[in-house]
């Protein structure tokens, strides 16, 4: 069987994506929805010669409702394939909350397997599971796994062999007796016998009832006009309780009745360590300190621990160089392939070390239940600025790259909060700026460790994420007191209990991260190195059988770059400086690159041989050119400026027009250069270079 595709669904924290990671193995692609920016993520299996397509759908506690991880899931399922299916992935631990979105599913008429996860957690806590009771209570096929081991998986991959372990039941919970006996007199009237009509049914009865969550009348229009008259004379003013939150609270009847019969607890134990280190984590005032220790001891990592790896893939991009050139006589194309190309992308690459551990640290705090609790934690701060705790994620989020963090606001209902979201989420540090910053840093602030254990650099990177996260608190509380008045929305969540991250899990999300970074920003730096080196060699003169190029200042960029130069001297930058500025915006990364081949002649791989002749650039009245003063200009200008188009076309996505990324760009922009101005010039009065 090819192509036979699977869906994924389940709550938040429930171990669905560490499933999938087990399922699909490397056999993974990202993607977007079907006009929708949101990122999907589908992977293959194989069995016995038959091929799954699986897809991992967002996590959400429900289908419907306003929030945009909802609809998506909401619209999948209800657009999905007759012979497409269901794997819902069922946390063992918080069973009322995850049978909640089951129901809801089986009510759609959705061929359906249920996966149990936590199986070591259970086993852990010493409670008891019947599973038998729980398949005859529910009528579907249980599989008993733990996802982050792979225990029990093997299992499920025999029960995929067949089809007909997906199963559908009817409507599991009742409705109350007047709300009942119409739906059931209905269904006769309308000969209405399968999951799938009486879901339809059910949906166009909330919307006859005026429910809020329920406006449109997708459901209601599907029947003849004979059908809706004699409907809407039935429903309307009759009082019927077709409501969404009373189907909310018949389902939880349901459910705590089967759950009763199927699960024991043992006797607990108060001040479990979970709840000690809660009372930690969460202190109002020693949380905070364990949070910025955490963020601290990240940046002081990125350059202790990558250091090593750094070195090694530096000294790799080099002898590359050297082996090419060996090839090649001197020429155009020597110079083209071991300066544009090579020295080029090499310059970034360098960096994929320092941006594995970012991405590595992140899944970390995602994967242990962290980033909930912080969550939490920023709720009480982050309410003083007009924002909720579900603004944090997306924030956070932007500390990897401020795109998925931007589609991340989708689970925001409150349109104030979520627009608002969207205009800050830029200005948190992000991974495209880390190269930029190491380098910088690594140039101008090559002071001794401290104690020969804290590095200087570590330091001023956590300074630079404390101020991005600062700042977009400052325009948050700015943009709600000015432009999105609408009060915040409630911060409501469950915090996951305390997991030890999967290893595998980890590695697929690190490896996809890097590997979605190389493809996306790599071609960029690979098309503009390319053209700087074309820019930064030419005009050039064929004479005497071979080509004379131009020397830099002179060539067409340095042309370009002496006519900018003086409307950024006063921030403290050179012409080579505002190039690489201009570049970036394509990517913020390509600034390195554009230093390396405006740079670079003989050695123009990034590491010490490009920060040796940054140190020692200078300026035409003999001034260095790269100082702690024009560096810290620099990192000040690069944490403001708005230079990155994707960020800005997602805006535009998803604020639906042009005019908000407009306003992104020109306060970031502005900002930028007030900032930089401001810091250059009383540096100057002050006396620094």
């Amino acid at each position: 069987m090819k192509d036979k595709r699977i869906y994924l669904v389940g709550n938040p924290n429930c171990g669905k994506s560490t499933l999938f990671n087990q399922l699909t193995g490397l056999k993974q692609k990202t993607g977007n929805f079907s006009g929708v920016t949101v990122e999907k993520r589908e992977g293959t299996l194989v069995l016995d010669q038959s091929e799954w397509t699986i897809t991992d759908l967002p996590g959400t506690y429900g289908l419907g409702g306003i929030a945009e991880d909802k609809k998506i899931a909401y619209e999948v399922l209800l657009s999905r394939k007759p012979d497409e299916q269901v794997i819902y992935v069922l946390d063992a631990l918080n069973l009322e909350r995850g049978l909640q979105f089951l129901l809801q599913i089986i009510d759609m008429g959705v061929p359906t397997l249920v996966v149990l996860t936590m199986k070591d957690v259970l086993e852990k806590k010493r409670i008891q599971l019947d599973l038998e009771k729980l398949k005859k209570s529910i009528g579907l096929q249980f599989v008993l796994v733990n996802a982050k081991s792979g225990e029990g998986v093997d299992v499920l991959k025999d029960v995929l062999k067949d089809p007909s372990q997906f199963r559908k039941c009817p409507r599991l919970w009742t409705w109350g007796a007047k709300e009942e006996s119409f739906l059931k007199s209905t269904k006769q009237k309308l000969g209405i016998n399968t999951n799938e009509a009486e879901f339809f049914l059910s949906q166009s009865l909330k919307y006859l009832n005026k429910d809020p969550n329920l406006s449109e009348e997708r459901y209601f229009v599907k029947f003849p006009d004979e059908t809706k008259n004699w409907l809407r004379s039935e429903v309307e003013g009759k009082g019927y309780s077709f409501f969404y939150q009373e189907e909310m609270i018949y389902r939880s009847f349901f459910i705590k009745k089967v759950l009763v019969d199927v699960i024991t607890y043992p006797k607990t134990t108060p001040g479990s360590w979970e709840e000690k280190l809660d009372r930690i984590l969460l202190h109002p005032v020693l949380g905070f300190v364990c949070f910025f220790l955490l963020m601290g001891f990240l940046f002081q990592s990125l350059f202790s621990f990558a250091e090593l790896p750094m070195d090694l893939i530096e000294s790799g991009i080099a002898n590359l160089q050297l082996f090419v050139e060996s090839f090649l006589s001197e020429g155009l194309l020597k110079s083209l392939i071991s300066e544009g190309i090579i020295g080029g992308v090499g310059s970034v690459i360098v960096f994929i070390p320092q941006i594995a551990l970012l991405f590595l640290f992140i899944g970390i705090l995602e994967e242990s239940g962290y980033l909930a609790r912080a969550s939490f934690l920023m709720d009480r701060i982050m309410g003083k600025f007009g924002l909720s705790g579900k603004s944090f994620i997306p924030l956070l989020s932007s500390a990897a790259c401020a795109v998925p963090a931007i589609l991340g606001t989708r689970t925001i209902e409150n349109k104030s909060d979520r627009f608002t979201t969207i205009m800050v989420s830029p200005l948190i540090m992000c991974s495209a700026r880390y190269p930029v910053y190491i380098l910088i840093v690594g140039t101008v602030f090559s002071f001794p460790p401290v104690f020969g254990i804290f590095n200087i650099q570590g330091f001023v990177l956590f300074s630079m994420f404390f101020l991005g996260m600062i700042t977009s608190f400052g325009f948050a509380f700015l943009f709600r007191k000015t432009v999105f008045k609408e009060d915040s929305s409630y911060f409501v969540m469950e915090l996951p209990r305390y997991n030890v991250p999967s290893m595998k899990s980890l590695f697929h999300t690190v490896y996809g991260k890097v590997k979605s970074f190389l493809s996306t920003a790599g071609q960029i730096i690979l098309y503009i190195s390319v053209l700087l080196w074309f820019l930064s060699h030419f005009p050039a003169e064929y004479k005497d059988q071979k080509w004379n190029t131009s020397p830099i200042e002179s060539s067409y960029i340095g042309t370009i770059g002496k006519v900018m130069e003086p409307t950024i001297e006063p921030l403290g930058f050179d012409w080579k400086i505002g190039i690489s500025i201009l570049t970036s915006f394509a990517a913020r990364e390509v600034m390195v690159s554009t230093l390396a081949v405006l740079y670079g002649s003989e050695e123009n791989e990034e590491g010490e041989s490009l920060r040796s002749t940054l140190r020692t650039e200078k300026r035409a009245d003999g001034s260095l050119v790269w100082t702690p003063l024009s560096g810290l200009s620099l990192l000040i200008f690069f944490a403001f400026a708005s230079q990155c188009m994707s960020t800005l076309a997602v805006t535009k996505k998803e604020t639906g027009t042009v005019f908000w990324p407009i306003v992104q760009f020109l306060y970031m922009t502005i900002l930028a250069i007030c900032a930089s101005f401001l810091i250059f010039q009383l540096g100057k009065i002050l006396g620094f270079s």
